[in-house]
């Protein structure tokens, strides 16, 4: 018995197919089209990554000037929320002569404290617009007519990257104009008051470090806005105009930027360059605000009504 022929397969009928490439034109227009897509879709992505960094930097704002306010009931004294300065450099040659008094001529301090103290300055020096700190003076209990400050932890807390403080909080803008009757009403945004504060490094008995002036928002142990002190600072500060009612609102306003910190040829900061800061765009503070009630000192975000 003959075996079968073998029946074909109907992939063994086919004849082989051939094999096509891309041309040169047929790539180069998917590449254009990628592309395209990309020059599109980058800077939506990156809006949206700014929107939320912002978005973020509101929350946290809100959320530790809250955080102050809870923690002036707790301890039942005046908390303060401190702004690292834009013009510390002024004080460095101070500390300098104070922290050579302490551990050289005095000898009541160890040698690291001044890396301890140095170290704790440039990191104010670096954050400027955009650090700040909870920070109080006393408690309940301390001795009368001394102070013994302390910051409560963390420490100094920064902003989400692409986030600063409005520069309004710390430099007046088109110079000293007088605020109106009706700018608390309207949250315009104002200065900040300024005062001198301990120096963040723990201090050693007897021994007190140069204080540093900074802006700042305090709460009162009732829980409020401590308005007199605040409208105190204004006054000395020689901007008077800057009062807050009782029965008002403190604004404080986040917004898009950077800051950029001069350094010298041998690539260490250069104190002799004040810290610049870029806004982008331009003043949009404006819609980013946060607001500090002066009757209750809670703090909220403002919702810009869109007409």
């Amino acid at each position: 018995m003959k075996p079968e022929a073998a029946i074909p397969s109907e992939s063994s009928a086919e004849s082989p197919r051939t094999l096509r490439a891309f041309t040169l034109l047929e790539l180069m227009v998917v590449v254009a089209i990628i592309g395209l897509l990309a020059a599109v879709s980058v800077p939506a992505i990156k809006g949206m990554s700014q929107g939320k960094s912002l978005s973020s930097g509101h929350q946290q704002l809100t959320d530790d000037l809250n955080r102050a306010r809870q923690e002036a009931l707790r301890l039942r004294t005046t908390v303060y929320v401190v702004f690292a300065p834009t013009n510390i450099w002024t004080s460095l040659p101070l500390l300098e002569q104070q922290l050579d008094s302490m551990i050289d001529a005095r000898r009541v301090a160890p040698q690291r404290f001044r890396q301890q103290a140095m170290r704790s300055f440039t990191n104010i020096a670096l954050g400027a617009f955009h650090t700040y700190a909870l920070l109080v003076e006393r408690e309940v209990g301390s001795q009368p007519g001394r102070q013994f400050p302390r910051y409560l932890g963390p420490g100094w807390q920064q902003l989400p990257d692409g986030v600063v403080l409005s520069p309004r909080l710390f430099v007046p803008v088109n110079g000293s104009v007088p605020a109106q009757v009706n700018d608390r009403q309207n949250h315009v945004i104002h200065e900040l008051p300024e005062r001198n504060f301990a120096f963040p490094v723990a201090e050693y008995p007897s021994d007190t470090l140069p204080p540093i002036p900074m802006r700042f928002v305090a709460f009162g142990p009732d829980g409020r806005l401590a308005v007199d002190e605040m409208n105190r600072a204004w006054r000395q500060n020689g901007r008077a105009d800057l009062v807050l009612p009782p029965l008002s609102e403190l604004t404080v306003a986040v917004s898009q930027g950077s800051v950029f910190i001069a350094r010298n040829a041998q690539g260490f900061i250069d104190p002799n360059i004040a810290p610049d800061l870029v806004e982008t765009p331009r003043d949009n503070a404006t819609n980013n605000r946060v607001v500090v009630s002066s009757l209750t000192g809670r703090s909220r975000i403002l919702k810009i009504a869109i007409p």
